[in-house]
């Protein structure tokens, strides 16, 4: 499923999607009779495992089923989903109690499913603005992929709600053929606009307090700290002492103050153990905590409408002027103009 691309950390992971999400497609794929010897020769192998399957193997996948399943696949791919096709990104979702607060998942822990493009979320009066920036634009299954994408949003979010979501506007960048344009509106009860400026959804804003009748409010803090440990753990190159710290870092800001003796407390170390061992990495607890402050800064700013004020606060800044100071030291713009430009 489908959060904005945020990350400022030095050698990350090599793009990537979740087993779960790669198996939907070989799933979708046979079940569209693409034969299943065509699609190993795709893969490379017989089947997808239980490993992160390479962004380029997934297009591999998904352009060889197109070949044979045809334009139309790409819709059909993401009405396959499920929430678990998304992970821990799925489960979070079940515990969600509205559909506005879902798709704040959805923005939030995205780089956990996929890093084939990134969501935006955009509340314009009356109406919301769900947007997909896709990383594989120029690809031959470039235009399926956008399209599974919006498809899979569509199909969770009405089976999390229970009922059926329709009448509102799908754009993208690419122009449909009028069959797939029309197999899309039928399908999805949507308005189809093809050659648009950006890929979107625009739906009206009361859908996001349509409850969801199943969910766990109970599950959500234990689920959201089990995914923040797994975006974590995409820093595979990051020292361990490192990691931990980060990780006491992300628990404390916007709830208390981030503090090196605390954070070493938590870890049970001395504030001078915990200062040498950072050293020992190359590493400083401030620069940690300014690193950290900073991409979450950049994620809210380029993936919702939270107010600075908001935003400042999250991130542990008693004063909104100082969030505007250590922001635009870390930019070179403050977050306002940077948010201006990020839309662009």
């Amino acid at each position: 499923m489908p959060p904005s691309a945020c990350s400022i950390t030095p050698n990350a992971p090599a793009p990537r999607v979740i087993a779960p999400y790669a198996r939907t497609l070989w799933d979708a794929a046979l079940a569209a009779d693409v034969p299943r010897h065509a699609l190993a020769r795709a893969l490379g192998r017989e089947a997808p495992g239980d490993e992160d399957l390479p962004v380029a193997s997934y297009l591999a996948l998904l352009q060889c089923a197109l070949q044979t399943a045809g334009r139309g696949f790409g819709w059909r791919l993401g009405q396959s989903v499920k929430p678990t096709s998304y992970g821990v990104n799925g489960i979070l979702l079940l515990a969600c109690p509205t559909l506005g607060e879902a798709l704040a998942q959805v923005l939030r822990f995205e780089s956990l499913v996929h890093d084939l493009g990134r969501s935006s979320f955009a509340r314009r009066g009356a109406a919301v603005e769900y947007g997909w920036v896709s990383h594989c634009g120029g690809h031959p299954a470039g235009e399926a992929l956008t399209e599974s994408v919006f498809a899979g949003i569509h199909t969770c979010a009405q089976w999390l709600a229970g009922r059926a979501i329709a009448g509102f506007t799908l754009e993208f960048m690419h122009r449909c053929d009028a069959a797939t344009a029309r197999a899309i509106e039928e399908a999805s009860g949507a308005r189809v606009r093809g050659g648009c400026a950006a890929n979107r959804a625009v739906f009206p804003a009361q859908v996001l307090d349509w409850p969801i009748p199943q969910a766990d409010q109970a599950l959500l803090p234990l689920l959201s700290r089990h995914a923040q440990a797994l975006l974590q753990a995409r820093r595979p190159h990051e020292p361990a002492i490192a990691a931990q710290v980060r990780q006491c870092v992300l628990r404390r800001l916007g709830h208390e103050e981030v503090r090196l003796a605390d954070v070493a407390g938590e870890l049970h170390l001395s504030t001078r153990t915990l200062q040498r061992r950072l050293a020992q990495a190359g590493l400083a607890f401030q620069a940690l905590l300014d690193g950290t402050r900073h991409e979450l800064a950049r994620h809210y700013l380029e993936g919702s409408e939270l107010p600075i004020a908001r935003i400042a606060a999250l991130l542990g800044y008693q004063e909104v002027p100082a969030f505007h100071h250590a922001f635009k030291h870390w930019q070179g713009v403050g977050p306002g103009q940077y948010r201006a430009q990020a839309r662009r």
